[in-house]
């Protein structure tokens, strides 16, 4: 059997080159298109045999809209030569095809978002490598669970780093946008959480880390909440020998339900030596042990 042909960027007739193989080629073409027309976004629709009726969209971090039934591109604002479109939905065609048959030759971030773009129920998937945050778009009627164990499962496979994973229902034109639903992965953290101790007599807050042999504990008052236990948390880390300056941005709850894991945190941590901050999202039976696991996960960053 034949080996499938690569997909590059070629130089353009005014001489600036379009660059990328496979999906980023893909994209840079729709980002052109996007560019030169003044426009905000520029989704279009891609039918492929095996994956189904496919939206991409430009800016890449951001998900399509939906489509009317039989339209194959929207434009923000409308108004762009319909040519110079299906250009470039032809090349996305393409690149589907091929990188369907050699995922191999592409970047991790792409081979993902092939497999997850060929999971039942999806027709939309926007990477944010910059705050590293993958969003899943699914179609009307599709079962969310499946989806979002089996996104869940390819993400774990496919990529070394701390992710938030997003699963999104319709939105756009043809239907109401539904809240996301947020899902996440983390790979194994620097340190581990042994215990979260509250003495609500004297008001004080212990959090207890384990990182190797190293054992360390932080405090802060109870009173403080979410944003104690960070910094609990914090003060545990900086017990390690020779660990990273960190310091907390902020700390959120974003969810509160009954259960063993109803409770989701979310906290950044400030890093010197960059410029953007380090999230982390942690689950717990309250807000302490979340506010604690989420600023082990952004540690972990």
């Amino acid at each position: 059997m034949s080996e499938p042909p690569a997909v590059n960027g070629v130089a353009a007739s005014d001489g600036d080159p379009l660059e990328g193989q496979g999906l980023a080629l893909a994209y840079a073409a729709l980002e052109r298109v996007r560019s030169e027309h003044g426009l905000d976004r520029l989704t279009v629709a891609v039918d492929d045999s095996r994956l189904g009726r496919q939206l991409l969209v430009a800016p890449r971090a951001d998900l399509p809209d939906r489509l009317e039934p039989g339209a194959g591109w929207h434009a923000e604002p409308p108004g762009c030569a319909a040519t110079d479109i299906e250009l470039a939905v032809t090349l996305c065609r393409l690149v589907l095809r091929v990188g369907r048959l050699d995922p191999g030759a592409l970047s991790p971030v792409d081979t993902l978002e092939l497999q997850l773009r060929a999971l039942d129920g999806v027709d939309g998937v926007a990477i944010d490598e910059e705050r590293d945050v993958v969003r899943v778009q699914t179609t009307p009627g599709a079962t969310t669970d499946a989806v979002a164990h089996d996104a869940l499962g390819l993400v774990r496979a496919g990529l070394d780093r701390t992710v938030v994973v997003e699963l999104v229902g319709s939105r756009g034109l043809a239907a109401p946008r539904t809240e996301p639903t947020p899902i996440s992965w983390a790979p194994a953290p620097l340190v581990e959480l042994i215990a979260v101790r509250e003495d609500r007599e004297t008001g004080d807050l212990e959090v207890h880390l384990r990182g190797g042999e190293v054992r360390t504990i932080g405090r802060a008052a109870l009173a403080d909440g979410v944003v104690g236990a960070a910094e609990a948390t914090l003060q545990a880390w900086r017990e390690r020998p020779g660990a990273p300056p960190r310091s907390l941005a902020w700390a959120h709850v974003v969810e509160t339900t009954p259960g063993e894991v109803g409770c989701v945190v979310a906290v950044a941590l400030d890093d010197p030596r960059r410029a953007a901050v380090a999230p982390g999202i942690g689950t717990g039976s309250n807000p302490i042990e979340a506010a604690a696991q989420a600023t082990i996960d952004a540690l972990s960053r």
